[in-house]
């Protein structure tokens, strides 16, 4: 069984746990239904670890992407992304991509790019980066204001909307932030080192303290309607 660097705050925070796809994952906090209430209403965190995290690096990551994953995948612009199958690939750079899994299913992703490699004879690289992010979801129509505390970034739909990933600053750290909606409630995925996971939680829970910002299982989110997809 594997747990998350944000695991022993969940402890703390008198989480319930569930297992799910090897991972020990917090189900609820207090109750599923006030959980759902405080996404819709406000501005909730979740600990979203688990997903699987690759990075794609080469002058011709792009053509790997499409040889391993879909051979009708766009040409995606910097700070772009799409959903294939179960994956999602956003474009950091020309020659850096990022691959978000489900969890468990990040060997299955890397070893599908690995082969595309070896038929190629590119110079591409694959990272695995699972065990080395954290990753931090944040949901709620308070968020792009929360995040705004924290993040120099221009949040409003129109620059960052639904499906992009931009790399900054969050307190102080460097992150990767995906902008990752369920269905039209806004919410941002926030990528950064393992050992920093721990105090960007801290930092953003007390940031949104003026929203009453809250944690939230893993219950409320597929309530919310999402779902892992199956890989």
């Amino acid at each position: 069984m594997k747990l998350t660097p944000l695991y022993p705050i969940a402890q703390c925070l008198g989480a319930e746990f569930t297992e799910q796809r090897r991972w020990r994952i917090p189900e609820v906090y207090t109750t599923r239904e006030a959980e759902i209430a405080a996404a819709r209403s406000g501005v909730v965190l979740a600990d979203e670890s688990p997903n699987g995290k690759l990075t794609v690096e080469g002058a011709q990551a792009g053509a790997i992407l499409n040889a391993a994953f879909d051979p009708d995948l766009p040409s995606l612009a910097i700070n772009a992304g799409a959903v294939v199958g179960p994956n999602r690939i956003y474009c950091l750079r020309g020659d850096l991509f990022f691959v978000s899994t489900p969890p468990s299913s990040e060997n299955a992703a890397r070893k599908k790019l690995t082969t595309a490699i070896e038929g190629s004879g590119d110079f591409v690289t694959v990272t695995d980066m699972t065990h080395g992010r954290a990753e931090i979801r944040i949901i709620g129509p308070a968020c792009q204001a929360m995040l705004s505390k924290v993040c120099g970034l221009d949040f409003h739909p129109v620059e960052f909307p639904d499906g992009t990933a931009k790399q900054s600053s969050v307190v102080k750290t460097t992150q990767l932030i995906i902008r990752r909606d369920i269905g039209e409630l806004p919410a941002f995925s926030i990528i950064g080192a393992q050992s920093l996971g721990a105090y960007v939680w801290n930092t953003i829970m007390e940031a949104g303290h003026e929203w009453g910002l809250a944690p939230i299982g893993r219950a409320a989110i597929e309530a919310l309607g999402e779902n892992w997809p199956v890989g």
